[in-house]
């Protein structure tokens, strides 16, 4: 039997105090082949780690609210990531991760969960759209073809369910008025079992979730979906909503 258990270890660092931990998907994760690991750990030019280690960050931190990315990266310098390939899938190994990501000694559960949907898309897009021929992306058509195959990969679109999900979208700069109709806004969706997609980070984005998931607590419904879209060229400023 595999220990699943997250070890964590206090460290003061230039940015506050880090916490260095071992975390496993709660789920089951497709094993990644030797090549897949090795694109992880490159440093080099072509090497997938500072995508990753970005991202990681990113959602790590989320409630930042920030928009200097070169600050933002200097302030945690000192953090990696590292992945372990094991007979059953992955571990992951967070160095001088940020101390708000966890409560307790533990990760905050939806911070778990999107630093493994980060693992899984940065290895889909690499490995299945971006050299793949099939996917023409320098025309409309061609990149919803691979939008539709990452969103399907991600188990987004699922067939065996009725469509219930709303896109809420707007600015990330809104006054605390505009805010809570956002959060209004979602609490009516939810009251009506429909599921939200906002992009991530602040504002406009997040009212509509937190206003959702009160309602969907109210209507004591255990699956609601919240779905957040962003990408890699921004999402120190718009990380994913835990």
């Amino acid at each position: 039997m595999e220990n699943n258990r997250e070890y964590i270890t206090l460290k003061r660092t230039s940015s506050g105090q880090g916490v260095s931990v071992s975390i496993t998907p709660d789920t089951s994760m497709h094993m990644l082949s030797q090549h897949e690991v090795e694109k992880l750990r490159e440093t080099s030019e072509g090497g997938l780690h500072e995508l990753f280690r970005s991202s990681a960050l990113a959602v790590l931190t989320s409630g930042n609210d920030t928009d200097d990315t070169k600050a933002f990266f200097a302030r945690y310098a000192d953090f990696d990531i590292a992945l372990e390939q094991r007979d059953r899938g992955v571990k992951l190994e967070l160095i001088n991760a940020p101390a708000s990501a966890f409560v307790d000694g533990k990760i905050i559960q939806g911070i778990k969960e999107h630093l493994f949907s980060v693992l899984r898309d940065i290895i889909y897009v690499h490995n299945e759209i971006q050299h793949n021929k099939k996917f023409d992306l320098t025309t409309s058509n061609g990149i919803t073809n691979a939008i539709f195959h990452i969103l399907r990969n991600a188990e987004i679109i699922q067939s065996v369910e009725d469509p219930h999900l709303v896109v809420c979208w707007g600015g990330h700069s809104i006054s605390e008025v505009e805010y809570r109709y956002t959060k209004e806004v979602g609490h009516q969706l939810g009251l009506r079992s429909m599921d939200i997609c906002t992009g991530c980070g602040p504002g406009a984005m997040k009212g509509p979730m937190k206003g959702a998931t009160i309602a969907h607590a109210k209507q004591r419904i255990k699956n609601g979906r919240y779905l957040g879209v962003t990408e890699p060229g921004i999402i120190t400023a718009e990380a994913p909503n835990p």
